[in-house]
């Protein structure tokens, strides 16, 4: 068969053509090959997702163990430093101010630097400071070491955060973070019966070392824990050049006042964490084995209207009823400790200030954060330390004079405030009008 000289220049052309295509599709097809085996080579480096859950559960867990574990150990404190019980509540209020601190610091630290480096420096402070606990001489040194152990703590809470950020996105990431909340939620239930339980074999100082060992054995654990931030997506900035983020955070109003609204929601709860070991112990005569079960019982409560508030239809409206609860039982539990009613009439309008109160808290959270988009962390970190430094300072008013006449006053004040905040809220919301029914709820 014959060809013409046109046929077999557009035959020639054709050949290039197909050589050109399968040059590309080669090309194209060594560098998938390589992209893939880079990601099986890190997925094969990657820590399993059971190990990720147990370890960021963990982390996540010091806050309401550094808190809630030694509670039933309070009376027995104040005997061996000879002190009040407003220097011992001062103990708590420390380690509040220390987590709150620690998580502004530890986490632009971490952006920088990765989240491996400063995870080990938080857990060696957190360990330190912890056998500077159990053989501090006087309560003043007590107070100190209690400060360094929650800025120790902090580390762990907002890297756990940041690494489960890090390695999830999307669905994934709340799927994570959920089973995170499921795990963490057992910590303040368990950790006062806990403690409850180790003061019938031991003394307090048996308490911290548990409390120590602990954090030994996240720190072996972690051992294991690869590095998730890798050096190409660190901020380059300075740490100082950082702090002009909280700049829009601190002018933004209605993300303020959700903010001070929450922070004083958590003093109430603050304010029953640091006088309910004398109230229940030494008022009522409880023995600290009844007050463990007491305090968990109040924690489910608290669980029970994070859950139930979470998947109500209209966030807004939901709101304001859980402050209006949380508002109307503070001043009920008030006057019980006023009047100095039996421990059941005393228990049952407790229960529902921590319910309401529990319901509240999600809801809060979820609205303040949807108000900025650009800065999150920086208005999670806001968020974080301000409730936090709330707690830190209505735990020592708390417990000045009469321990039953000052709780009263601090969760009735604190509930007012977080009253007024909400009315103001519901002011500046109808001038603003944000979108709230669209904000997507989710449970801590």
């Amino acid at each position: 068969m014959f060809f013409s000289r046109r046929d077999a220049v557009d035959r020639a052309t054709t050949d290039r053509y197909f050589c050109y295509l399968w040059a590309c599709q080669r090309s194209y097809s060594l560098h998938f090959m390589k992209d893939k085996h880079l990601t099986d080579n890190h997925s094969r480096s990657a820590n399993s997702k059971l190990y990720l859950l147990v370890i960021l559960s963990s982390m996540t867990a010091f806050a309401p163990l550094v808190t809630d574990m030694y509670l039933p150990s309070l009376p027995a404190l104040t005997g061996y430093f000879a002190t009040s019980a407003s220097m011992v509540q001062l103990t708590i209020s420390t380690s509040m101010i220390g987590i709150a601190v620690g998580q502004l610091f530890f986490g632009p630290i971490s952006d920088k630097t990765g989240r491996l480096g400063p995870l080990y420096a938080s857990l060696g402070l957190y360990m330190a400071a912890t056998v500077g606990c159990i053989f501090s001489p006087d309560i003043y040194l007590f107070i100190t070491f209690r400060l360094l152990q929650g800025l120790g703590a902090a580390g762990s809470i907002v890297l756990a955060r940041s690494i489960a950020a890090d390695l999830f996105t999307g669905g994934e990431l709340l799927s994570f973070l959920a089973l995170m909340a499921a795990v963490q939620g057992i910590a303040p239930i368990a950790a006062p019966v806990v403690g409850g339980v180790l003061l019938i074999f031991t003394s307090w100082k048996g308490v911290f070392v548990i409390l120590g060992a602990l954090g030994v054995a996240i720190w072996v654990m972690s051992l294991w824990l690869k590095e998730s931030l890798p050096r190409r997506r660190r901020i380059d900035a300075s740490l100082i050049s950082t702090l002009r983020f909280f700049v829009p955070v601190l002018r933004n109003r209605l993300l303020m006042l959700y903010i001070a609204l929450l922070s004083f929601s958590t003093a109430i709860m603050f304010a029953y964490i640091a006088s309910s070991p004398f109230i229940f112990q030494q008022h009522y005569g409880v023995s600290p084995i009844v007050y463990s079960v007491i305090f968990a019982v109040n924690a489910v409560g608290l669980t029970i209207g994070n859950v139930v508030s979470a998947r109500m239809g209209d966030p807004h409206r939901t709101l304001k009823r859980c402050v209006a609860g949380m508002f109307v039982f503070s001043l009920s539990t008030g006057v019980t400790l006023l009047l100095e009613l039996p421990l059941i009439v005393f228990c049952v309008p407790l229960f529902l200030t921590l319910l309401f109160a529990g319901g509240t808290f999600p809801l809060a959270t979820n609205m303040a954060l949807d108000l900025e988009r650009q800065y999150k962390g920086t208005a999670s970190a806001t968020l974080g330390a301000c409730t936090f430094l709330a707690g830190g300072a209505i735990m020592p008013l708390a417990g000045l004079g009469n321990i039953l006449h000052s709780t009263a006053a601090a969760m009735a004040a604190s509930a007012t405030i977080a009253l007024i905040m909400m009315m103001l809220v519901g002011r500046i919301s109808r001038f603003d009008k944000p979108d709230l029914k669209a904000v997507p709820v989710r449970s801590l």
